[in-house]
């Protein structure tokens, strides 16, 4: 990948990354207002809970995959990366199922055990359940994309998906809002299923497309399962656990402050209102300046895996040196 197609890789990434908070913008402020911080607060007990599944399941898979693939198609071996993805995708399917029931499972158990303080939270972690499988499965073919160091489907999906998210939202949260509060927040919640259903769709689209016009070059060897799954997990866990910082802090917040509110003093749908002010508003506004970032480290991932399989360590501190200015 050349230094202009890589910049150009980050500036796909960002421009959709700037597309998607725009939109969840827009959809806060829409939402807020609809549903006020007591239904937003409902929305954002669950929310967090549901992205730190995804980070545990997910978050390691794009950057992990997108590794493999780029390493293969840097030495020309496209049989051996279709071998490699085909295997990963076996082991992530089941995976993301789990992973959907999980989540379901365990809903009320967060709430018996005081973690989730409002029990009317139940409803949206239980609707969550099937965009948490989707969305896990759409990480897959995120990461093959990455590898090949196409970035437009993965711009396209994610713009895709968080389009769709919003106008289900809110259609859901309006649609459901005169049986009150804890209805809205649960319409509110399943917006996420379509959402998900689209972006993974598209990467379908995309996946089916690319295969259509590929062309395969080499003799599959030395790939196996079992070998697959265990790079595939080495390459994958370290970075969904410093992933999972952000949503293990939102974690923390979900247990603590409303908690700590109601000491105060507070009404347990008091302070519901006041953390949905700061977990869902607040917030938002202070992540934006992760958009270029994430967008530059996931086009950086596989263009250095790439030079790195070739031998390019010149290349590799170059495009890392381009990143850091």
């Amino acid at each position: 990948m050349h230094k202009s197609n890589f910049l150009r890789g980050a500036m796909i990434l960002t421009l959709a990354g700037i597309v998607v908070k725009v939109l969840g913008g827009i959809n806060r402020i829409l939402l807020s207002r609809l549903l006020g911080g007591e239904g937003i607060g409902l929305y954002q007990m669950a929310y967090p809970i549901y992205i730190l599944f995804l980070s545990i399941a997910g978050a390691g898979i794009p950057i992990a995959v997108s590794i493999m693939i780029a390493e293969k198609m840097a030495k020309g071996e496209t049989a051996e990366a279709g071998r490699v993805f085909h295997i990963i995708l076996a082991f992530m399917i089941p995976a993301a199922i789990g992973f959907g029931l999980l989540l379901a499972a365990s809903a009320e158990l967060f709430i018996h055990a005081g973690w989730v303080r409002d029990s009317r939270a139940l409803m949206p972690l239980l609707i969550l359940s099937p965009a948490l499988t989707l969305s896990i499965i759409a990480c897959c073919f995120r990461g093959y994309f990455q590898g090949l160091q196409q970035m437009t489907p993965t711009a396209v999906s994610q713009m895709a998906d968080q389009a769709v998210r919003v106008c289900a939202m809110l259609v859901f949260a309006m649609a459901l809002m005169l049986r009150g509060i804890p209805a809205a927040a649960t319409g509110a919640a399943a917006g996420a299923v379509p959402g998900a259903a689209i972006g993974l769709l598209i990467m379908l689209v995309f996946f089916w497309r690319h295969i259509r016009r590929q062309s395969v070059s080499g003799v599959v060897r030395d790939v196996t399962a079992g070998g697959v799954i265990k790079r595939l997990l080495a390459l994958a866990i370290p970075v969904a656990a410093a992933n999972m910082l952000l949503p293990a802090v939102a974690g923390i917040d979900l247990f603590i402050v409303p908690k700590q509110l109601e000491s105060a003093g507070y009404t347990v749908h008091e302070a519901t209102a006041l953390f949905g002010y700061l977990s869902g508003m607040a917030n938002g506004v202070i992540q934006l300046p992760a958009i270029l970032t994430m967008a530059l480290a996931t086009s950086l991932v596989p263009a250095v895996s790439a030079a790195f399989s070739n031998g390019k360590h010149a290349v590799i501190i170059q495009r890392v040196h381009t990143v850091m200015r």
